[in-house]
């Protein structure tokens, strides 16, 4: 048994303006798929002998075909499938982001590629056009017209592998590795590895799991991508699911001296160790090598040579993988990577909520090859445009609708998205701020942006810490590693010198959570940067069932100062929760005030306002640590004194309670300011 012909190569890339850059990956260990073979083959007899004779097939047929006419001259197209398997994170790249790595994927194999003019004289002559293009599928196996692009929610984005291929099998169909070039794009490899693929051959044939597994930061040259400029990762795999080895042959490691002795059966390939940088002089077995090579490792890649040309080529033309019949003409017209039928009008925004007088632009995503666009904008600056991707400013905030006709010789297709837009108000009132979610399911969806997988996970509860409600994650059927959010309105914070977010939340988690996450994170630029502001920890012990708050014993008050670079006119907070296998997450009583809150762990043990909502009065319980000086009062919702209570009052440590009566004030929300030693907290109390 030769080992040198295993199925399987590892790509372990990160490239560079001109290639590769070099990125900590694990380059010892092979992926799961390569070890699993290596064992099969080592312990079970019959799949060593299948392993062999593919490869002498193969072998014969490609010192066949490099004698035949057809080996060049004819451009053989593949379709494509770029399969997203996220978790509603940064690995839920665009669609842009992988229409450029379509693009640098073709200019590789087309010789299209800028930098290719720079390789070293020795190889220029015999940098190749492969003649091999790619192309998006538009059709699936059903027939079905899709944009080439799935996307699957799904924790096997961590560590990829087949069972991401099953994902997306279950949630999006078939897709035949002898119909489609597969491209499955995850957060993690399980190998440590940036890339990997399967050779044509065992064990797959045309099963979907024969594709090509790569990282997000991997994929094109914008997005998450580490490549800026240009990026040859999926090029280098296809390289690998076209036949080719690494240049150093089977050895799956670069720099080994005994990489010499190996060969990648290609003749016009040195033979060399491998390299893990680019020195274009670089001998290594005798020879210079050709260290620009797509198939090394060297963070300079720029060509392929006429020899890897022809054995490509001779891989979609052997009966072996199952690759010939991706060429096919019969299989162009099921996979209708030649239709450009126009059957569905659709387009993005890189966010559905704008501030007021910013502008957003809009990005077609209509399917298949749109020729003409005409847009409409309601509400809009302008209100129609006939631009590919334009770019609007809403004046006026609320809810907009937005319309898009798309157009070919096919025909013409129309989307209208209700309410697609959210416009935030230029909120100009000053400070407090108050949210106690005392509102109508409409006006909460109105009012607050939510974001899940499922919309209809977040909504009002009556399990609240004052008033009827609050606000609610029914994060106990989220899915898992999903990303649920709370966003806020915009706000302007402009002309504070100094500020604190004050909330009550409730939370807790199943006993088998994982890797859960609770945040709360602020932005400056409404929504386009956002910073980690205080991370949320359970409130009460694990619950395996579905957990609702049985009293205020069960909530935490949370305190946070505010930072003055955020004393903008676009503020904004939300809350964050990636699901764990967690449980429903709860928050109430919102407040931002003009002042640095009360830090309770050195002042108070406790504060409570009681009946609240009250009709007549209410008992302020305060729990103080030490004796101090304290002023309460009651503020209305823009911040005015409507009554006083005491004021500079020396109060004994231990508990104090005070009467706070409603007199002849209206119905409505107040909020009891309670200043300690030089420092405010306000309270949120309704008056029915």
């Amino acid at each position: 048994m030769n080992y040198k012909h295993l199925i399987i190569s590892v790509s372990l890339l990160v490239l560079s303006t001109l290639g590769f850059t070099q990125q900590t990956v694990n380059r010892n260990n092979f992926c799961s798929h390569d070890q699993d073979i290596y064992t099969r083959v080592k312990t079970d007899a019959a799949f060593a002998r299948e392993v062999d004779s593919v490869e002498q097939v193969q072998d014969q047929f490609i010192n066949t075909f490099k004698n035949q006419a057809t080996r060049t001259g004819t451009i053989y197209y593949i379709p494509v499938v770029y399969h997203v398997i996220h978790e509603g994170g940064t690995e839920n790249i665009s669609d842009a982001q992988i229409m450029s790595d379509l693009k640098d994927l073709n200019d590789s194999y087309r010789k299209r590629n800028l930098n290719v003019s720079f390789v070293a004289p020795a190889f220029r002559g015999i940098s190749a056009d492969v003649e091999i293009e790619f192309r998006l599928a538009q059709k699936k196996i059903d027939g079905s017209c899709f944009s080439g692009i799935t996307r699957t929610l799904s924790s096997t984005t961590n560590g990829g592998g087949n069972s991401a291929a099953d994902a997306v099998k279950a949630a999006h169909g078939n897709f035949p590795g002898n119909k489609y070039m597969n491209i499955y794009i995850a957060k993690s490899i399980a190998s440590g590895a940036a890339g990997y693929t399967y050779r044509p051959g065992p064990p797959f044939y045309a099963d979907m799991k024969n594709g090509i597994h790569v990282l997000h930061t991997y994929v094109g040259t914008i997005g998450t991508s580490v490549q800026p400029v240009y990026n040859t990762t999926i090029a280098h795999e296809a390289g690998h699911w076209l036949n080719l080895p690494h240049l150093w042959g089977s050895s799956n490691t670069p720099g080994l001296s005994s990489n010499c002795s190996l060969d990648d059966g290609v003749g016009d390939t040195p033979n060399t160790i491998g390299w893990t940088s680019c020195n274009v002089a670089g001998v290594t077995c005798g020879t210079l090598d050709n260290v620009e090579n797509i198939m090394e490792y060297s963070y300079c890649s720029k060509m392929f040579t006429e020899g890897q040309k022809t054995r490509m080529r001779a891989a979609v033309n052997s009966v072996v993988g199952g690759r010939n019949n991706l060429i096919t003409a019969a299989n162009h017209a099921a996979t209708g990577i030649f239709s450009d039928i126009i059957c569905a009008a659709d387009f993005t925004t890189e966010s559905q909520s704008v501030c007021q007088f910013e502008q957003i632009q809009y990005f077609d995503a209509s399917y298949h090859n749109a020729t003409s666009w005409s847009w409409r904008f309601p509400g809009g600056t302008p209100s129609t445009s006939t631009a590919e991707n334009p770019t609007v400013v809403y004046n006026n905030p609320g809810r907009h609708d937005v319309t898009l006709t798309v157009s070919n010789a096919s025909g013409t297709k129309t989307v209208t998205k209700s309410r697609y837009i959210r416009v935030l108000p230029d909120w100009g009132a000053s400070l407090p701020y108050s949210e106690g979610f005392e509102i109508s399911q409409f006006q909460f969806e109105d009012t607050w942006e939510t974001i899940s997988n499922d919309p209809s996970v977040w909504g009002l509860s009556n399990s609240n810490y004052s008033g009827a409600k609050s606000a609610m994650l029914r994060n106990y059927i989220v899915s898992e590693g999903a990303v649920s959010e709370l966003v806020s309105k915009s706000l302007n914070l402009t002309g504070s010198s100094s500020a604190s977010i004050n909330f009550k939340y409730s939370y807790a988690r199943k006993p088998t959570s994982g890797s859960e996450t609770v945040q709360l994170l602020v932005s400056n630029d409404c929504g386009e940067n956002w910073v980690i502001f205080r991370g949320l920890n359970p409130t009460v012990g694990s619950k395996s069932g579905e957990f609702f708050p049985g009293g205020t014993s069960e909530w935490t008050s949370q305190s946070i100062p505010i930072n003055g670079s955020y004393f903008t006119s676009n503020f904004r907070f939300k809350f964050r929760i990636k699901n764990g296998n967690g449980n429903n997450f709860f928050v109430d009583d919102i407040n931002i005030n003009q002042v640095v809150g009360i830090d309770e762990n050195d002042l108070i043990s406790n504060l409570e306002l009681f009946p609240n909502p009250t009709s007549n009065f209410t008992t302020a319980s305060i729990d103080l640590k030490k004796e101090s000086q304290v002023s309460v009062s009651l503020l209305n919702t823009l911040g005015q004194t409507v009554k006083s209570i005491i004021t500079n009052k020396t109060l004994s440590q231990g508990n104090n309670t005070l009467t706070i009566e409603k007199g002849n004030l209206n119905a409505g929300i107040y909020f009891v300011s309670i200043e300690i030693n030089g420092v405010r907290r306000l309270e949120k109390l309704i008056i029915q």
